[in-house]
């Protein structure tokens, strides 16, 4: 082979192997990559945020006085948002508070009539003691011949009169006291002012905790009833992720793995978290219509599982001021399996 075919073969030669190491480093690098970035972890975007939304109602029926909030403001703790009309509840009250008086009277008039009743005890008892002292000098004197028997008898019937009066003043005083130790009346006073105070609490309703009202249907001078939804209410510190694992996934999933979970809506945060638990049961058994299995042609389809995940921490740019994480926003989640 001559000089000229020789040089031209070894500059393709050298390509042919640049291009295979090429190759290879890159399959190097796509499994290192693998390895660092897939390899012992599992991801799925069917996840959100979630927390507590709770709709606030009245506990009693009446019309809506005042309206102190607007949809999406924040709120703290406490806070009023929705003023009933008062009027009726405070009649309430006064009229619970005169019950009550009427009942500590009641109480202080039995306790009155049990103290006569034990004076009226005292003069019948004197009475007796008299009528019995007449008695024996009139037993004296009849067995003397001296006092006829119509005295005699008269005395007796006397003795006996004061005796009936003492067994009568015995028994009022009796009942009497019977009635002072009954405060079932006035514990039932007692019960229904508390009764018509907490009504009226109620006719304020405030804000259970830090948060942002969300869809507001009370509006001044509306009828409500007791239970019936006013506001939306969001609190501000509950948020987590619920993300639904294949059930391919969750093999060596477990509670306290750690996980990282992107927001759709703030690209450049990175939050940080842990696995706190795993549901009881598949999505699809919580479904208002569950499938039912045992019936007609069955085809296997992959279930999900809901896997709670709790936050730590938030990295990112606007980590320092982090935005505000409304609830049902759409979530990226890779969770660390053994």
């Amino acid at each position: 082979m001559s000089e000229a075919v020789l040089s031209i073969r070894r500059p393709a030669v050298r390509l042919h192997t640049l291009l295979l190491g090429s190759l290879a480093l890159c399959a190097a690098a796509s499994v290192g990559y693998w390895a660092v970035e897939y390899r012992g972890w599992e991801r799925t975007n069917d996840a959100f945020l979630e927390g507590h939304i709770v709709f606030l109602s009245p506990r009693v029926a009446g019309q809506v006085r005042e309206v102190h909030v607007d949809e999406n403001q924040h709120v703290r703790r406490g806070d009023l948002l929705v003023r009933l009309d008062p009027a009726d509840f405070e009649a309430r009250v006064a009229r619970a508070h005169a019950d009550l008086d009427s009942a500590r009277n009641g109480m202080v008039k039995a306790r009155a009539a049990a103290d006569a009743a034990s004076a009226q005890i005292a003069a019948e008892e004197v009475h007796l003691r008299n009528a019995e002292q007449r008695l024996a000098r009139a037993r004296q004197l009849f067995d003397r011949g001296i006092l006829s028997q119509t005295l005699f008898d008269d005395a007796k019937a006397a003795r006996d009169g004061a005796a009936a009066q003492l067994d009568a003043a015995q028994e009022r005083e009796r009942a009497e006291r019977a009635t002072l130790g009954n405060e079932a009346p006035l514990r039932q006073a007692e019960a229904a002012l508390r009764e018509a105070e907490l009504a009226l609490e109620h006719t304020e309703i405030r804000a259970p905790a830090d948060g942002r009202i969300g869809k507001r249907s009370a509006e001044p001078g509306a009828f409500v009833s007791p239970g019936q939804p006013l506001i939306a209410f969001s609190e501000d510190a509950a948020v987590w992720v619920t993300a639904n694992f294949k059930e391919t996934q969750i093999t060596a999933m477990r509670p306290g793995a750690a996980a990282e979970i992107r927001v759709d809506a703030f690209p450049d945060l990175l939050i940080r978290g842990r696995v706190e638990s795993l549901a009881p049961a598949t999505g699809a058994k919580y479904a208002l219509l569950p499938p039912d299995n045992a019936t007609g042609n069955f085809t296997k389809v992959v279930q999900r599982l809901p896997v709670r995940i709790a936050i730590d921490s938030i990295e990112g740019a606007a980590a320092g001021r982090p935005p505000q994480m409304a609830v049902g926003l759409s979530v990226n989640v890779r969770v660390q399996v053994d």
